[in-house]
């Protein structure tokens, strides 16, 4: 049986990672250290694999760059990435859920919870982790922050994607260095779409919503143009999409080379499977795919990829001797093309001719879309924020009730007086389950949530006596 592989970043490796290691060796994993990033980034390049997991072992300012780097590898687009965390670096973890990270596991669980934490983390399989029962009672009211990241931001409408569980008309606050650029604390933001293709990021789904009125009644004049006016300078503009169905590590190494990522955004196929789902959500323009991957056994998910694309999307098989009956007859209309060899005008023919309906079709809402941000400019990170109230708490697990919906699998931040002094900071939490809400139309919402923080300062503050723990608080 084919093991799957995963990739552990850290400075060296100690006992702990050994015995982690040897422990996913027993179910089907094989664990691959590295101590250098530029040696991992090779090896994805060759291998691809599907969990990365990152120490935080190393100086904040080396850790907050891989974090970044992690993320925005065009190979490992679709990977899990977890963070392992040893010291509640707040900086640290704050950037891991602005990624799209996966989790942050605590190291000093025990093996059986970072395991089931581990599996729940990468699968998505609810069932795995096991949920607590008898907890503590904790009532304190907090604010849960969820990582947005703003794609565009329109003269009226922003495209945020998150995990916000909100609906068409519901009103969201926002957070973030476009609030604060405003002279303003936060956006009251109103829901007017919902979209679960043309995705950038690695979250479920993308929310256009109204920030235009708030800010009117609130914000200064001046302000807004300034801002205004500064967006203006950082737009990038709509960039196509490309998406690389390759197989072969050279190939598709040499096709990056001339997909320039100023200009566009580039995803490429994990594995196999992810040929069907990544373009449903991503949406591409254009898709080089290896003319093998088309016929035979990967001819039906050829078929089924081709639904979920534009219009005036164009395909280019590779490696053909020249276009089969078979591929350009079910390519959907879509415009095809056909390369024995990658040429040396690969940019020039992707520019002038395998992109030129996307250039010729007119954007929606043109007048609408004011500027299109950079993936590491400041404006693009934001939070959506919400009034909740803890319940309940034993070392690990808490219980919540919240105005708003939030999505299983979400990465939070929870910050209230009470916790955030006894964890000497915000908490950080993974959303391990859903119940149904007290009232369906109205809310409070209840679910239950893991700590990514080290567990050890919950752990003795919770073992107090409650009069003792009430002193502490």
């Amino acid at each position: 049986m084919k093991r799957s592989g995963i990739y552990w970043l850290c400075p060296s490796i100690e006992e702990v990672h050994q015995r982690r290691a040897s422990i996913l060796d027993d179910i089907g994993y094989q664990v691959y250290f590295f101590e250098n990033l530029e040696v991992l980034i090779k090896e994805i390049c060759v291998k691809r694999a599907k969990i990365l997991i990152l120490g935080d072992e190393w100086p904040s300012d080396v850790a907050m760059k891989q974090i970044q780097t992690f993320a925005n590898i065009p190979d490992i687009i679709g990977a899990r990435l977890l963070l392992s965390n040893s010291r509640n670096d707040y900086d640290l973890m704050q950037a891991a859920c602005m990624e799209g990270f996966r989790d942050v596991i605590p190291i000093d669980l025990d093996d059986a919870e970072w395991l089931q934490r581990f599996e729940f983390a990468t699968s998505g399989m609810e069932s795995i982790l096991d949920l607590h029962d008898d907890l503590k009672k904790f009532e304190e009211k907090i604010e849960i922050n969820i990582p947005a990241r703003v794609v565009w931001i329109g003269t009226q409408t922003m495209w945020i994607e998150s995990k916000t569980l909100a609906e068409v008309g519901d009103s969201i606050r926002i957070k973030g260095a476009f609030a604060e650029r405003l002279g303003l604390k936060e956006i009251n933001a109103q829901v007017v779409e919902k979209q679960k293709s043309h995705l950038s990021y690695r979250f479920s789904e993308a929310l256009v919503v109204n920030w235009w009125k708030d800010v009117m009644a609130r914000a200064e004049p001046q302000k807004i143009k300034e801002t205004l006016d500064y967006l203006t300078r950082v737009d990038l503009g709509l960039r196509p999409k490309i998406f690389l169905a390759i197989q072969s590590p050279a190939l598709r190494t040499t096709i990056l080379r001339y997909t320039d990522r100023r200009k566009y955004e580039v995803h490429t196929a994990l594995q196999k499977s992810s040929l069907v789902y990544e373009p449903r959500f991503f949406t591409p323009d254009l898709i080089f795919i290896e003319e093998q991957m088309t016929s035979g056994e990967g001819h039906q998910a050829f078929l089924e990829m081709i639904r979920y694309l534009p219009e005036h999307a164009t395909i280019v098989t590779i490696g053909g001797r020249n276009e089969g009956g078979d591929v350009k007859g079910s390519s959907g209309n879509r415009r095809m093309r056909s390369l024995r060899h990658i040429p040396t005008n690969l940019a020039d023919l992707i520019e002038k001719d395998y992109l030129s309906a996307f250039h010729l079709k007119k954007p929606e809402n043109t007048a609408n879309r004011l500027a299109f941000l950079p993936h590491d400019h400041a404006l693009s990170y934001s939070m959506v924020t919400s009034e909740a109230k803890l319940q309940s708490a034993d070392y690990l697990q808490f219980e919540i009730s919240s105005a708003n919906r939030f999505h299983t699998y979400s990465m939070i931040r929870l910050q209230g007086s009470k916790l955030s002094q006894m964890l000497g900071g915000p908490a950080y939490m993974k959303v391990v389950a859903c119940a149904a809400p007290d009232d369906e139309q109205k809310g409070p919402y209840r679910f239950k949530a893991h700590l990514c923080n080290l567990v050890e300062p919950v752990r003795a503050a919770l073992a107090k006596s409650p009069k003792n723990m009430a002193k502490a608080k």
